[in-house]
Formats: C-alpha cells, sequence, structure tokens
C-alpha cells in the first residue's frame, strides 16, 4: 500500500485544482521559501484530520480556504475567493496489504482507497471516504489501522524535528505507540474506558430510579397482586359458571330425556292396560247382563208351583194315611176280621219314607219315576192281598171297609198325580241344575273377569301414580331450568358465551362439587375486594419501568464488566506489543545513532511517571506539597533517552548542539519507522542544520529507508534532491497562486548526458 496522488483544490495558496503524483518511493519537493512548499506537508496533515489550527499555522478553519488575490501590477488576472478547500490522498490497496475495518467494523477491501476533507466557509468540515461521507470517528480509526496516528509521527513539520526529543517522556511514549500501530487499540481503549464511565453513571442514575420507585412499586405490587388474584379468581369463576351452566343445560336435558325415555314404557303399559280393561269392563257387562238373564229364565212358576203341589199332595197324603190309620183301627174296633194294623202301618210308613227318599236324594225323573212304579206295585200287591183275604198277620176286613177304598183310591190317584208331578219336577229339576251349572260358570267367569278388571285397574292406578311421580320429576327440572335461567342472567351469560368451552378435567366431575367451588370462588372474591383499574395500569406502567431498569442496571453491569475486561484485554495487549515494538525501535535507535555519529551509543529506557488522581474532594494531587496519602497516584510509564556522543563526554539531551538534536531526533525517527513502516513519511526541511557530511549520511539513510516506506521530502539540500526519483518545483506568481513544475530525475539524467 503506496501514496499514489494527492489532489489540493482551494487549499491556502493552491487556489486550483493541483494534482501531484508519487510514482516514485522518493519525491522531493523544492522551492523557494514562501512558495508555499510546506502548505502541501499541511495539506497531508489537515486531511488526515488534524485539528489543532496551530499545527496549520492558522487560527481559523477560514484561514485554510484560498482568500482571493488583488490585481496583479502586471495586469495578470485576479483570482477570485473560494468559499471551500478540499484535500484528497488516494493509495493504491491493489496489493491488498490495507484490507482494514472501518469504524463501524465493516470491511474495507478496495483496490484504491481515497481520502477527502472538504472545508467551509463557516467552518463545516466533511470528510469522504471512497466518495462516501463518513464520521472524523471513521477516518481516525482507518488512519490509526493504517499505522498514522494523531501525533502525525510521519510528518515532521518545519522546525519540528527535534520535537520528540523536547516532549515529555509520556509523549515519547504516546509516539511511539502510535508509530507501532497501538493507537487503533488506544482509540478502543479510551473508547471503552469513556463508554465505562458513561456506563456507571447511567448505572447510578439508574439506581437511583430503582430506589425511589421500590417503595411505591412495593405498594402497588400488593393492590396489583390482589387484583390479579381476583382477575385470577374472576377468570377461573367465570370459566367454571360456564362450565357448571353446561353441564347443568346437559344435565337437565339428559335428565329430560331419561324421564321420557323411562316414562315411556309406562304411558304404553297404560294404554294397554286402558285397552285391556275396556275390553275386560266389556266382558264383565256382557257377562253381567248374561247372568241376570240367565237367573231370570231359571225363576220358573211353574215349578214353583209344582212345588208347592208335591208338598200339598204330600201333606194330603200324610193326612190320608193319619185317616187311614184312623179308620183302620175304627174298623178293627167295629168289624170281625182282624187286620194286622201294625204291618199295614209297617208298610204304608216305608212306601212314605221311600217317596220321601226318592224326592230328597234322587236327582233324576227316570228314577224316582221308576221308584214310584215299585211303590205302586207293592201298594196294589198289599190291596190284592187284602182282597184276596191272604194271610196277613192283621186281620184284613179293612179292605173292605168302602171309605178304606175311597182312601185307597185317593192315595193311589194321589200317588199317580205325584209320580207325574215328581216326573215333571225331575225334569224341570234336571233343567235347573244344568242352568244351575251354566250360571255357576258364567259367574265364575264374571267373578274371574271382574278379579282381571280389578287387577288392571289397579296396575292403572300404579301406572297413573308412576306417571304422577314423572310429572313431579319434570316440575322439578322445570324449576331446575327456571334456577339455570337465573343463574345465567345473574352471570350475564347467554348461549352464544356457552359455545364451545372446554370442560377439561370437570367432564366427569360432580355438578355439585362444581356448584361448591363457584360458591368458594364466591366468597374469595367477597374477601379480596373492589380494586380500582387505574392502580392496577400504574402498577403495570411502574414495573415496566423498574423492569426496564433493572434489566438496564443488568445490561449495564455487564456491559461495564465486559469494558473492563476488553480494558484489561487492550492493556495487556497494548503493553505486550508497546514493550516487543520498543526493544526493536531501541536497537535501531542505537544502530542509526552509530551511523549518523559515526560512533557512539543511544539508548532509549522506561521510566515510571507518578500522576497523581484527584481524591474525592476534587482537589489535584499534583502538587509538590501534598503529602502522597493525600490523593490516589497513579503510576504510568514513560520514555526517556540516553546518548553518549564519540569523542565528547555528552551524556544528556540538554548538551547536545542544534544540529546534534536534529540528528539525534532523525535517528529515532528513522528507527521507528523502519520497525513499523507508515505507508509515507513527510520530512519538511528536517535536514536544514545538517553540514555537507551529514547531509550525505542522511541522503544515504533515506535510501535505505525508502525501501520500507515512501518518502516526501520538502527540501533545499541539494544531497537530499540527488536521492530523489521525482522533483517537484513549487513556484508563486504576482497572483499569490502556487503552482507546480514536476521533473523526474531518470529523465533529467538522460537529458543531462544528451
Amino acid at each position: 500500500m503506496y501514496l499514489k496522488r494527492l489532489e489540493l483544490s482551494g487549499f491556502k495558496s493552491f487556489a486550483k485544482l493541483t494534482t501531484l503524483e508519487f510514482p516514485s518511493r522518493i519525491t522531493a519537493i523544492v522551492g523557494p521559501n514562501g512558495s508555499g512548499k510546506s502548505n502541501i506537508a499541511e495539506s497531508l496533515r489537515w486531511v488526515l484530520g488534524e485539528q489543532s489550527m496551530k499545527s496549520l499555522r492558522g487560527k481559523r478553519g477560514e484561514d485554510l480556504i484560498w482568500n482571493g488575490s488583488p490585481a496583479s501590477p502586471a495586469g495578470g488576472p485576479q483570482v477570485p475567493r473560494l468559499g471551500k478547500a478540499s484535500a484528497a490522498l488516494l493509495f493504491d490497496n491493489k496489493d491488498g496489504s490495507g484490507k482494514f475495518m472501518t469504524g463501524g467494523n465493516t470491511p474495507f477491501d478496495f483496490e484504491e482507497i481515497a481520502i477527502m476533507r472538504k472545508i467551509f466557509r463557516d467552518g463545516m468540515n466533511e470528510y469522504y471516504l471512497n466518495d462516501s461521507q463518513v464520521r472524523l470517528k471513521d477516518i481516525v480509526e482507518l488512519i490509526a489501522r493504517m499505522g498514522l496516528g494523531e501525533t502525525k509521527h510521519n510528518i515532521i513539520g518545519q522546525g519540528e524535528v527535534d520535537k520528540i526529543l523536547l516532549s515529555s517522556p509520556r509523549d515519547r511514549r504516546e509516539m511511539l505507540e502510535e508509530a507501532l500501530g497501538l493507537r487503533v487499540y488506544q482509540l478502543k481503549k479510551h473508547e471503552a474506558e469513556r463508554k465505562l464511565e458513561a456506563t456507571e453513571v447511567n448505572m447510578k442514575q439508574a439506581e437511583t430510579l430503582v430506589r425511589e420507585i421500590a417503595p411505591h412499586l412495593k405498594f402497588l405490587k400488593s393492590q396489583a397482586q390482589k387484583a390479579e388474584a381476583r382477575e385470577s379468581v374472576h377468570g377461573e369463576l367465570r370459566q367454571l359458571e360456564k362450565i357448571y351452566f353446561v353441564r347443568e343445560r346437559a344435565s337437565i336435558a339428559e335428565e329430560r330425556k331419561g324421564i321420557e325415555k323411562r316414562r315411556e314404557p309406562f304411558l304404553k303399559k297404560r294404554e294397554e292396560i286402558r285397552a285391556d280393561i275396556m275390553v275386560c269392563a266389556a266382558k264383565v257387562g256382557e257377562l253381567e247382563k248374561k247372568f241376570s238373564v240367565e237367573a231370570s229364565e231359571g225363576e220358573d212358576k211353574k215349578f214353583a208351583a209344582l212345588e208347592r203341589r208335591r208338598r200339598e199332595i204330600e201333606r194330603e197324603l200324610g193326612r190320608l194315611e193319619g185317616r187311614v190309620e184312623m179308620e183302620r183301627e175304627r174298623a178293627a174296633s167295629a168289624g170281625r176280621r182282624e187286620v194286622d194294623i201294625g204291618y199295614v202301618q209297617e208298610e204304608i210308613r216305608e212306601f212314605i219314607a221311600e217317596i220321601r227318599n226318592v224326592l230328597d236324594v234322587e236327582d233324576r225323573i227316570e228314577a224316582v219315576r221308576m221308584r214310584f212304579e215299585v211303590l205302586i206295585e207293592d201298594l196294589e200287591r198289599l190291596l190284592d192281598t187284602l182282597a184276596r183275604g191272604g194271610a196277613i198277620p192283621a186281620k184284613s176286613q179293612e179292605e173292605t171297609s168302602p171309605l178304606l177304598a175311597e182312601l185307597a183310591g185317593t192315595i193311589k190317584k194321589l200317588g199317580d198325580e205325584l209320580a207325574v208331578i215328581s216326573k215333571e219336577i225331575e225334569e224341570r229339576e234336571a233343567g235347573r241344575m244344568h242352568e244351575r251349572k251354566e250360571l255357576q260358570k258364567l259367574q265364575a267367569s264374571l267373578r274371574e273377569e271382574e278379579g282381571a278388571l280389578r287387577v288392571k285397574q289397579d296396575e292403572e292406578r300404579d301406572l297413573i301414580l308412576e306417571i304422577e311421580r314423572f310429572r313431579f320429576e319434570e316440575e322439578r327440572l322445570r324449576v331446575r331450568e327456571d334456577e339455570w335461567k337465573r343463574g345465567m342472567a345473574g352471570a350475564t351469560l347467554n348461549d352464544r358465551d356457552l359455545t364451545d368451552v372446554q370442560l377439561g378435567d370437570y367432564e366427569s366431575a360432580a355438578i355439585s362439587d362444581i356448584s361448591r367451588k363457584i360458591e368458594r370462588l364466591r366468597a374469595r372474591l367477597e374477601e379480596i375486594g373492589g380494586i380500582d383499574q387505574s392502580v392496577v395500569q400504574e402498577f403495570k406502567e411502574t414495573e415496566a419501568r423498574h423492569s426496564f431498569l433493572a434489566k438496564e442496571i443488568d445490561d449495564l453491569k455487564q456491559a461495564a464488566s465486559s469494558l473492563k475486561s476488553l480494558i484489561i484485554e487492550l492493556d495487556e495487549h497494548i503493553k505486550k506489543d508497546f514493550h516487543a515494538g520498543f526493544l526493536k525501535i531501541k536497537e535501531e535507535f542505537h544502530n542509526y545513532f552509530r551511523i549518523i555519529f559515526g560512533g557512539g551509543k543511544a539508548s532509549l529506557q522506561l521510566v515510571e511517571i507518578i500522576q497523581r488522581v484527584a481524591d474525592e474532594d476534587g482537589e489535584n494531587g499534583g502538587g509538590g506539597e501534598i503529602a502522597e496519602d493525600d490523593g490516589e497516584k497513579k503510576v504510568m510509564e514513560g520514555i526517556d533517552i540516553s546518548v553518549d556522543l564519540p569523542r565528547k563526554r555528552i551524556k544528556g539531551l540538554a548538551m547536545l548542539s542544534g544540529g546534534e538534536r536534529a540528528l539525534t531526533s532523525i535517528a529515532l525517527l528513522f528507527a521507528i519507522t523502519s520497525v513499523n513502516p507508515p505507508p509515507f513519511l513527510v520530512l519538511d526541511e528536517t535536514d536544514a542544520a545538517l553540514d555537507e557530511a551529514n547531509s550525505q549520511r542522511y541522503a544515504a539513510i533515506l535510501k535505505e529507508l525508502a525501501k520500507q516506506t515512501q518518502l516526501l521530502l520538502v527540501t533545499h539540500n541539494r544531497e537530499t534532491m540527488k536521492c530523489a526519483g521525482v522533483l517537484y518545483g513549487v513556484t508563486m506568481g504576482d497572483d499569490g497562486v502556487s503552482k507546480l513544475l514536476s521533473l523526474k530525475l531518470e529523465e533529467a539524467e538522460v537529458y543531462t548526458n544528451r
């Protein structure tokens, strides 16, 4: 990476666009005093971010802009005043050695790197990197990575050659750190320290705010917890109420459906029983009607008359028997024939008994008739016996009695009538027996049907009672449904609210358990009481702020810890690289010193610098009279220089002459450059104090140094001019504008040889 071109426009005396190409490793800029040579070196310093107007030989930023020229006495054109000035550096980066990172840690990998700075009359500065406007911080970090720092150790202005020797040990250390490329780490360290300080301030402010809002937050938290508990309980209650109403509605519907299902068989059975009752009632009515008809038909008046006639005949027979007995007794007493009265009485009694037996025992007319025939035959035989005068125990004269004959005829006649009546009674009795049996059967059927009817009626009454119980259950369900509706209204719910309700674990829970839990939740809401929602909102805002501050404090603590770790790491890195580079610079400084002075020795030493830090009361502890305990001491490292000139007994820098200081500074500058070569090195009349012999040594060292870095030399020294590859001449006319003339010394030698 090397400096390719410098473009100036309106910068100090370069009113017009001026371009300086640097194709050679050594470029010399020559010209008379006051022509503007040093303006070129200052433009390099300015475009690299120089902020000190003193270093640029000005008081205000406006002094850097071409201010115009008066009319030339010779009649030349007047150059007008400009409103802005700019300077641009173009670096060639084709070898890729400048793969830097910008301030935003963005890779910067281009074949050409252009840095530009503009200044306007109002003092506004603009910085550009490859035609993109950037911050000064980006430019500073970029040039720090390029090995160019704020101290601009690579740009030695006019009269600054011994500046490094006259600087303090601390400043020398900073210059060496920049030369070793540690400036970028110093920038990071300073940035980290600045951020750490700001972080600590912010952390203290945040902690103060946290302490301020903590008591109020505690109160608000208790209120918010109550509100949260209330909201949680209310939400749980709301969900549980929905579950309860869903379950209750489903339970009511299911129970109603169950009642209908359980009642349906009873209703169906009741209809069946009613149909059976109607059938049984019809049968009973029919049987009763038939029974009454049959009973009325069974009451036969003729049969009753026959019964009365039979009883009359029997009575008559009894009377006749008594009369016959009486007549026999009278005949016996009056007649001569003896009749065995006992025998006759016995026979008649047997006859009557037989008749009665037949009437009482026999229930068949045929059998009665046969029995009467037997009795009649016995009576006829008895009469025949009496008529023939057969042998009978008694005398048979009574047979001859007309009265007895009449009585016997009457008895016979009554017997025949009795037989006829008995036969008819027997026939009617048989009919009555059949009717009685039919009536008994009909009565049994009637009783059976009546019993069946009563059973069905009993069953119907039982069914009606059961159905009535279902009606009671329906009434209870209706009351329950009314309570459900009132509960829904009280909970400000409607049917839409019950859609898509997830039952979860309460799907199988008892409804009574859910109801009890709802009552407990309502009791808890009563205990919690009402909470103002503005308090809850205030708590959320305060808690959000507290959480934000707490998070910020944690982030700040982590950031502070990270920054402290970064600072320690950067310190260790700077210290390590600085000591390694310091030893190399120390060695090179000794070598260049011996070359320049032809012997002797020079050395760099690290020395401790005690710097007092202001105490808590704000007093500065740097005064010599303050005791050691009055302030905190900070030990830092600086660099001291010791030289030993050959053939002289000079040990201190203060005893060196002006030329010796310049040579010593040049030796140290070349040593620094050789250890960590910058992209370019600008030397503005650093050889002004050298005699011819030292100038030759100086030129020889420049040639060696040019192998490592690009050199831009502003000089009047011929020996220095000889080592340059390109020579720029700066002139100034009557208009005050600096102009350039360029010459390549290789071409000049060709023309000279001709």
